[in-house]
């Protein structure tokens, strides 16, 4: 899913060697079309770049910069343009991970999921970087684009973790993005609101993604893409903030369509948006966590506090989430509240989860790091803890009897309330102003990312990324899971071109409505649509009886 490895005198003298820069910087709009065609050297607005050849003859540029560092007084700031240079910038290695800690907790040390950010986490603060594939000739017409923001909680995670080969490979292309995490990209603080024109901080990280799409605009036709045929999309955080995007008025126009794989605006949870007033409350307990307690020197001791301890008191429980604030200017209202008054990026979307989203987290908190399989009595326990007074009707709507384990049916509970149902109730609002297409990925054997002896992992969350983005950090797909993806692919690139997801030779996907209610099924034996999907994930439970910490609105 990385690409191979990480990393990154006189007057008129002064004005000839500004206007030699700007000639290397800035070229005119037909050199930058120009060389889109093949090349491995591309002009940017800021710079030429060198890639590297793809497999099938593609292309790849890793690395570039879309902004300016967040370092020193840029942290916690919008971000800036990137500055120029001059000759030829290498973009054939990868550039660091935003700051994270490494997600290194399986038994023998390795890392929870397979994404090389995941294994080496970072402390690099000059991470605002994209990475580029094209396919192997971008003449002609200018290609369809798709700007992948990638899941991790908005605390894990990096562009450089997707391979986007396969994708470029049907005619797109695939530009991955790294944003601002956790802390660094989230914070909200009384005394960085004050010294903000808005009045407001946080939702860095959402500003770093609309920056990247921006660059977008000005550059991507030096790769052979079309500025006016952009998908936004992600997975799990990033599906998140793709919706977040949908509902801002400051992402008006830098986007035309939306994917959201396993991650929704109708799930309450970490990132579920906060007012700015409990943003603001929140990162004043950060802050103090790391000895800012000031108010009155709180940003410039927070700007001085050094990086690793600020993704140390981050953390890497659930605590650790860090979603955006609804503040005046990139997110001013909720996003069921800007649907519900019409003043969202109504485009078509592509969007849903797979069959069995939280065995995976299951298998990572109760068996590897809660010592073991639950039992009836201890799934009811938990089941009481995190549900409250809706307890015993969630038990009742999910007996530990009913399923072959208490983990499993742990997991479907899970399931149900965080990913599926709040996803099919995103088709529904989405699908009163705009083309939707709403799927469920089901192979039961996907490739795992962990161990787990006591939860057979099934569909489990983001095991849908494998048969999207290459990668060899798990076990080759089998025949019949090649055939799948190569199906997957074949839409996701129909609906990045036109936003109908219908390509030639490809089982027939039906648009989503209210009242039809179909789901495309993407399983190795079987890819059509179900009117089943509700009943199978207790949707009518979830949508009639809002539980704590997961309600479907």
């Amino acid at each position: 899913m990385r690409a191979p490895s990480l990393r990154h005198a006189l007057a008129r003298a002064t004005v000839a060697a500004a206007a030699l820069l700007l000639s290397l910087t800035v070229p005119p709009p037909a050199a930058r079309a120009d060389s889109g065609t093949g090349s491995l050297v591309v002009r940017t607005d800021r710079g030429w770049v060198r890639g590297a050849a793809d497999r099938d003859g593609g292309r790849v540029f890793q690395g570039i910069p879309f902004a300016a560092p967040p370092t020193g007084e840029l942290r916690w700031r919008p971000p800036r343009p990137a500055a120029g240079w001059s000759g030829v910038r290498d973009a054939t290695q990868p550039a660091d991970p935003c700051p994270q800690l490494p997600l290194t907790l399986l038994p023998d040390g390795g890392p929870v999921l397979p994404g090389e950010s995941n294994r080496t986490g970072s402390t690099t603060e000059d991470c605002l970087h994209l990475n580029v594939w094209t396919p192997a000739r971008t003449g002609g017409r200018p290609l369809p684009v798709l700007v992948w923001l990638h899941g991790g909680g908005n605390v894990y995670g990096a562009g450089s973790d997707y391979d986007g080969a396969a994708l470029a490979a049907r005619g797109v292309v695939v530009v991955t993005v790294n944003y601002r995490l956790g802390a660094l990209g989230f914070l909200a603080h009384p005394a960085l609101s004050a010294e903000s024109a808005d009045h407001a901080s946080g939702d860095y990280g959402l500003m770093d993604q609309q920056a990247a799409l921006r660059w977008v605009r000005r550059n991507i036709g030096a790769f052979g893409g079309d500025r006016n045929r952009v998908t936004l999309g992600g997975q799990s955080a990033g599906s998140a903030d793709t919706c977040f995007h949908i509902a801002s008025p400051t992402a008006k126009g830098l986007f035309h369509r939306a994917i959201q794989q396993s991650g929704s605006c109708a799930a309450v949870g970490g990132l579920t948006p906060l007012t700015l007033a409990a943003a603001e409350r929140k990162g004043s307990d950060f802050a103090a966590s790391v000895g800012c307690t000031d108010p009155t020197t709180a940003e410039a001791c927070l700007r001085a506090v050094p990086t690793t301890r600020l993704i140390r008191a981050t953390g890497t429980g659930a605590s650790s989430l860090w979603g955006p604030n609804t503040g005046p200017r990139v997110l001013p209202r909720p996003p069921h509240a800007a649907w519900a008054e019409g003043r969202v990026n109504a485009v078509p979307t592509l969007s849903g989860n797979t069959h069995d989203e939280y065995r995976y987290f299951t298998a990572l908190y109760v068996d590897l790091l809660g010592g073991g399989p639950l039992t009836p009595a201890s799934y009811a326990a938990l089941i009481r803890l995190q549900h409250a007074d809706r307890a015993a009707a969630v038990l009742d709507a999910y007996p530990a009897s009913a399923y072959p384990s208490p983990n499993l049916a742990y997991s479907a509970v899970g399931t149900d309330q965080r990913f599926a149902c709040p996803a099919r109730a995103d088709s529904r609002l989405y699908s009163t102003r705009a083309a939707v297409y709403a799927y469920e990925f089901h192979d039961t054997q996907a490739p795992p990312f962990i161990p787990a002896p006591h939860t057979p992992q099934g569909a489990f969350h983001a095991s849908e990324l494998a048969y999207l983005f290459p990668t060899h950090a798990l076990p080759p797909l089998e025949p019949a899971q090649r055939r799948l993806s190569a199906t997957m692919t074949a839409y996701w690139a129909r609906f990045t071109a036109t936003g109908d997801p219908n390509a030639p030779g490809t089982p027939r996907w039906p648009r989503y409505t209210a009242d039809g209610d179909r789901v495309q099924v993407l399983a190795p034996d079987r890819v059509g649509p179900t009117t089943g999907f509700a009943a199978d994930h207790h949707c009518a439970f979830w949508q009639s009886s809002p539980v704590h910490r997961g309600a479907v609105r």
